[in-house]
C-alpha cells in the first residue's frame, strides 16, 4: 500500500481520501441498517475532535471512552487520536468501582455524549510521534491483577501491516466484511476487525445483540466475508451441529455421505453463506472443532497474540492452513523459545515494533516481561520444521508431576469441553499429584436430572476423555459446579479463584 500511515490520524485521513464514499461501518438502529462512508466517518471525526479541544482537553491527556460496539464509539475513539490524546477504552460491563479506580488511576477524562454533525473545517493534522501512546488497555488477565498496557501508534500501525502480509486484505475487487462482535475495548477486535478493516476500505458491521438469533439475522442480513470470534463461539456451533447429528438420522447420513453438501445448509442457516473464512483467537481452540467445521467446509485461520503485542504474533496463512497451529510468525517479530523442555517446548519470548511500551505507571510489572525488549508472553509453545508456532499452554499454569512431567492443563480442558454434556471445565493440581477437573454441566444437557444421575453422567465422560490421554495426564478426581465461572473480556476463564479454593465448595462426582 502506497503512503504507509505513521499514526492512526494519518491512517483515518488517508482511508478517507482514498475511499470517499464507500461504506465503512454498517450497524442496525431501530431495526434499519444504517452506515456511514470513509469522508463522512473522517468528517464527523474531526468535528468531534474540535469540540473536545473547545471544552479544555489538553493535547496528551488521557480520555476514556466505553459503551457498546457502535458507529458513535469508533467516531469517538477518532476523535482522542486526532485531538491529539490518548484513548483509555473501558469495558462497560465492569463495576462502577472500578471504572472509577481506571479514570482515577490514568488521571482520564470520559467521553460525554455530545451532538456529532459533519464539518468541513480543516482541522491541522495533530503532532503525532508513531512512538507515543495510541491507547492504555486495562486488562485482568486469568489471575486477576489488572494493568494498564500502553500501545503506542508504531505497535499497532506496524501490526496492521504484518497482518496484511500474511492475509492480503487489501484488494480493490473484493471488498471484505467483517462482522463484529467482540468488544472493541479489547485490541484483538480493534485491531484486527476495526482498523485492520479501516486501513484497507473494507467494511465492519456492528452486531447489535450478541445471541445466535440476533447474529445469524444480521449475518443475513449484510452477508460478511470474515468473522473475527474467539473459540468459545466455535464450539457452541461445533455442539449444536453435533447435537443436530444426533437427533436426525438424515442429517447424521448426509454429513458422512455429503459433508460440503450439508455444510452448506449449516453454513445458511447461520448465515455463513458468503463468509471466506473465520479468525480465532484469543484462546486455544480444539484441534478436533477446527477439522470437523473445515470438513463441512468452514475455514478457521488460528491466530496467537496478546494485547502487549497489539495483539498479533502469528496467524495460519489461509490458504495454507495446519490444523492445531497458530500460524507462522508475522514478518516484523522474531521469537525465541527459552527453557525448552525435552520435547523441544519453550516459553516463548517476542521482539519487534508490535511489543508494547509497558505498563502505565507499573514499572515493576513491566520489567518483569520486558526484558532488553524481549517481551516474556508466559506462553509455552513449540515450532515445527516449517516455522509454523504451536500453543502448548500458560507457564503459570503447567503441572510438573512427581516423575517430572509437564502436563498442561488446557489441553484437557479442550477435550473435556467437546461434549454436549460440559459448558466449562478448570483442570489443576494442588499438590502435583492429583490432577482434578471442575466441572459446569450444561443447563440443558443435566435438566430434570437427579444429581446421583448427573455425577455418573460427568464421571463417565471424564473417563472416556482419560482413555484419549497419557497416563499421566489423566483426571482422577472429578468436581461438579452450577456456577458460572468468572472469565475475561475474550472468555478465558480467571484462574485466581484457584488461590483460596474450598474444595468441598463442589460437588464430588467420583
Amino acid at each position: 500500500m502506497e503512503n504507509q500511515p505513521r499514526n492512526l490520524c494519518e491512517m483515518l485521513r488517508n482511508s478517507a481520501e482514498r475511499y470517499g464514499q464507500d461504506i465503512a461501518l454498517t450497524e442496525i438502529k431501530e431495526g434499519e441498517l444504517v452506515s456511514i462512508s470513509f469522508s463522512s466517518l473522517h468528517s464527523k471525526v474531526l468535528h468531534r475532535a474540535k469540540i473536545l479541544l473547545e471544552s479544555g482537553i489538553k493535547p496528551k491527556s488521557n480520555v476514556a471512552i466505553s459503551g457498546p460496539n457502535s458507529i458513535d464509539w469508533v467516531i469517538g475513539f477518532f476523535s482522542i487520536i486526532y485531538a491529539n490524546c490518548t484513548v483509555v477504552p473501558i469495558d462497560p460491563k465492569l463495576n462502577k468501582k472500578t471504572i472509577e479506580f481506571i479514570l482515577k488511576f490514568t488521571n482520564a477524562s470520559l467521553l460525554e455524549d455530545m451532538p456529532i454533525t459533519e464539518t468541513h473545517e480543516e482541522l491541522p493534522p495533530p503532532p503525532i510521534d508513531e512512538d507515543s501512546i495510541a491507547e492504555i488497555l486495562f486488562t485482568s488477565g486469568t489471575t486477576g491483577d489488572p494493568k494498564g498496557v500502553m500501545l503506542s501508534h508504531k505497535n499497532l500501525i506496524s501490526n496492521l501491516r504484518d497482518i496484511n502480509q500474511i492475509i492480503p486484505f487489501c484488494n480493490r475487487d473484493t471488498v471484505y466484511k467483517s462482522f463484529s462482535i467482540l468488544p472493541l475495548h479489547h485490541v484483538y477486535e480493534l485491531t484486527g476487525g476495526l482498523l485492520n478493516s479501516i486501513y484497507n476500505g473494507n467494511i465492519v458491521h456492528f452486531c447489535s445483540k450478541i445471541d445466535l438469533a440476533t447474529m445469524s439475522k444480521e449475518m443475513k442480513m449484510t452477508l460478511p466475508s470474515i468473522w473475527p470470534v474467539v473459540p468459545l463461539i466455535l464450539e457452541k456451533i461445533f455442539k449444536g451441529i453435533k447435537k443436530n447429528l444426533e437427533e436426525s438420522r438424515i442429517k447424521s447420513m448426509l454429513f458422512y455421505v455429503a459433508p460440503k453438501l450439508f455444510g452448506t445448509l449449516v453454513k445458511h442457516k447461520l448465515g455463513l453463506d458468503k463468509v471466506k473464512f473465520i479468525l480465532c483467537g484469543g484462546a486455544p481452540l480444539n484441534e478436533e472443532i477446527e477439522r470437523f467445521l473445515d470438513r463441512i467446509g468452514i475455514k478457521i485461520v488460528q491466530g496467537y497474540g496478546l494485547s502487549e503485542a497489539s495483539p498479533l504474533i502469528s496467524v495460519n496463512p489461509p490458504t495454507k492452513i495446519k490444523f492445531g497451529s497458530v500460524g507462522k510468525i508475522i514478518e516484523s517479530c522474531d521469537i525465541e523459545l527459552r527453557d525448552k523442555n525435552e520435547d523441544g517446548h519453550g516459553i516463548i519470548f517476542a521482539k519487534g515494533p508490535n511489543i508494547f511500551l509497558g505498563y502505565y505507571k507499573n514499572p515493576e510489572s513491566t520489567n518483569e516481561v520486558l526484558k532488553d525488549g524481549w517481551l516474556d508472553t508466559g506462553d509455552i509453545g513449540y515450532l515445527d520444521d516449517e516455522e509454523y508456532l504451536y500453543i502448548t499452554g500458560r507457564e503459570k499454569f503447567v503441572i510438573v508431576n512427581k516423575g517430572g512431567k509437564n502436563i498442561y492443563p488446557e489441553e484437557i480442558e479442550e477435550r473435556l469441553k467437546t461434549s454436549n454434556l460440559v459448558k466449562d471445565s478448570v483442570v489443576f493440581s494442588k499438590d502435583d499429584k492429583n490432577i482434578i477437573a471442575i466441572i459446569q454441566p450444561e443447563e440443558l444437557a443435566i435438566k430434570d436430572k437427579h444429581l446421583d444421575e448427573v455425577k455418573k453422567m460427568v464421571y463417565k465422560h471424564v473417563l472416556d476423555i482419560n482413555k484419549q490421554l497419557e497416563s499421566y495426564k489423566r483426571v482422577n478426581k472429578v468436581y461438579i459446579t452450577t456456577n458460572d465461572f468468572e472469565k475475561t473480556s475474550t472468555q478465558k476463564i480467571k484462574r485466581d479463584f484457584l488461590k483460596n479454593l474450598d474444595i468441598n465448595d463442589y460437588t464430588l462426582a467420583n
